[in-house]
């Protein structure tokens, strides 16, 4: 772990997409004072604090885990659910319920519902998890990941494999990630440390992608240790954790502080 101190301004930080990972650089102003080299699948912490200091928490292994395997393959390879006629019965700021019981139960988690009606923009939710006959979902949302509004009750739907696991969450459970983990045991989801979107982003023609999260602390965790990310944004409507990483340092952080998690997740 790298302490660094300074009396002068915060530091922020730029991501640069590299074929096989990501150049991470640190800077004060327009001036560099560390340049990290994140190589395939890696997980990096930072910890910002309100002084102006900062900690490198190191590198470490991003871990995919076994459900996130079997998604990556539906998302590759099924053609979703959803023929003329896909009419729901019910719908609310969380559900969305089929005519009859047409599914069989959790085969859509992870996946994405788009509801579509006359008098509003089609919207999309994140499935969670779901019965014969109802879908969960963390919300409804439109093509930019802002909030939409609730479809009628006989919208008309289509279900779709989706592998989008953008939502980061964070614990202090000491355990160690394992590809059979399909939860992130003592998820924090107070002071600042709940689930949240993060950042994407990607060069064209490249095999890596990054995902950034900088978290705004409003409360004391002496050791987050491990980082999930879910294709929902609520633990209610969980998802699916596709990757677990424990961090190549246990993060303390209190009040004031920022909290920068950076994920490489690399295709070949």
């Amino acid at each position: 772990m790298n302490l660094i101190r300074s009396a002068r301004s915060r530091p922020r930080t730029t991501i640069e997409s590299l074929p096989d990972g990501a150049i991470l650089s640190i800077l004060r102003g327009r001036r560099v004072e560390q340049r990290l080299r994140l190589g395939p699948n890696e997980v990096h912490g930072l910890v910002i604090h309100a002084d102006g200091s900062y900690e490198d928490l190191g590198i470490s292994h991003n871990l995919l885990t076994n459900s996130g395997r079997d998604l990556v393959a539906e998302a590759l390879g099924k053609t979703g659910f959803g023929v003329t006629g896909t009419i729901a019965t019910a719908s609310s700021a969380t559900s969305l319920t089929a005519t009859g019981t047409p599914f069989t139960a959790d085969q859509f988690k992870g996946w994405i519902v788009i509801a579509e009606e006359s008098t509003n923009a089609p919207v999309f939710g994140n499935i969670g998890s779901n019965t014969t006959s109802v879908l969960t979902i963390d919300a409804w949302r439109t093509g930019d990941d802002t909030a939409g509004t609730t479809p009628a009750a006989t919208a008309n739907y289509l279900i779709v494999p989706n592998l989008r696991p953008r939502y980061m969450a964070l614990t202090e459970n000491a355990a160690a990630a394992a590809a059979t983990d399909t939860v992130l045991t003592g998820e924090i989801t107070t002071g600042g440390a709940n689930r949240q979107l993060a950042t994407w982003a990607h060069t064209g023609g490249t095999a890596t992608l990054t995902l950034v999260k900088s978290y705004s602390i409003t409360a004391s965790f002496p050791a987050i240790h491990k980082m999930g990310l879910f294709t929902a944004s609520t633990l209610t409507a969980a998802g699916v954790m596709v990757f677990e990483s424990v961090l190549n340092a246990d993060a303390n952080v209190v009040s004031g502080d920022t909290l920068q998690v950076t994920d490489t997740i690399t295709l070949s």
